[in-house]
């Protein structure tokens, strides 16, 4: 229900910008490929990725972009839920592969619908920005530092998310995708970084719950550290400077204005 009413809300949003002047959707197999790939245990799974757009195209500047880029990657692997790697693994024929990938892609109405936004904001500026407070982004991005459960000696698990396992769907009641990936893929960037070490401050975060007891039952315990960790991170100055430093190398590709307060 989540995505029907973000698809319907988009939908409406953009009646207008039906036809945008750069059209993105019927151009996903220009720069977005798919392959199958083998782990190490021989496992097959499929691998996506960017190749250079032709320049002559009004989005090449956009996706050749690395951080603009990895910003559609992220939107790829949260928000299309047509895309079914089971069905395209059976799928020996390389070319056809890839027009069954590319077919999914532009049946998804979640993904097309973000993609249309996305190109209406920050390709053709045919729609303003929104502006969001860092306030906001960071409620979002307290999220991806996750305390997912205490092991049977009683410690706690943290976790530094990017993908499907964080708190946003138990704490978001309105989401917001471009912050949601905003946030993972800048948090997943710096993960180790030199800078910023984003697994370092989740550890430093979990440190702290054991300073106080924080429940004698154990789901009720995991839920206050939960929120602990998300007030800490909310706090956490680094995470602040991260966010606003990745902000300012990416704004021009952003579909959204970053305001301080």
């Amino acid at each position: 229900m989540k995505y029907l009413f973000l698809i319907i809300s988009i939908a409406l949003s953009f009646q207008g910008f039906s036809q945008t002047e750069c059209d993105i959707q019927n151009h996903y197999g220009d720069f977005i490929k798919i392959a199958k790939e083998s782990s190490k245990d021989g496992k097959e799974y499929l691998g996506q990725y960017f190749v250079k757009a032709d320049d002559k195209y009004c989005f090449a500047e956009f996706v050749n972009n690395k951080n603009s880029a990895n910003f559609i990657y992220f939107l790829l692997e949260g928000y299309c839920p047509s895309y079914r790697p089971d069905d395209l693994l059976k799928i020996e024929d390389d070319a056809a592969l890839q027009s069954a990938y590319i077919a999914q892609l532009q049946e998804d109405s979640l993904f097309n619908a973000l993609m249309l936004e996305l190109t209406a904001k920050a390709i053709d500026k045919t729609v303003p920005k929104d502006t969001i407070t860092m306030n906001t982004l960071l409620d979002f991005a307290v999220k991806y530092f996750y305390v997912p459960g205490i092991s049977e000696d009683g410690y706690y698990q943290g976790k530094v998310c990017g993908g499907r396992i964080n708190g946003i769907k138990a704490t978001e009641a309105e989401r917001k995708p471009f912050l949601e990936v905003f946030a993972s893929s800048s948090i997943i960037k710096h993960y180790q970084g030199e800078e910023y070490n984003m697994y370092n401050e989740l550890v430093g975060a979990v440190k702290e719950l054991y300073k106080i007891n924080l429940g004698i039952d154990k789901e009720e315990r995991l839920l206050r550290a939960q929120g602990a960790v998300y007030f800490q991170m909310f706090n956490n100055k680094n995470l602040r400077e991260m966010l606003l430093f990745e902000y300012e190398l990416n704004k021009e590709y952003l579909p959204f204005v970053l305001r301080d307060q």
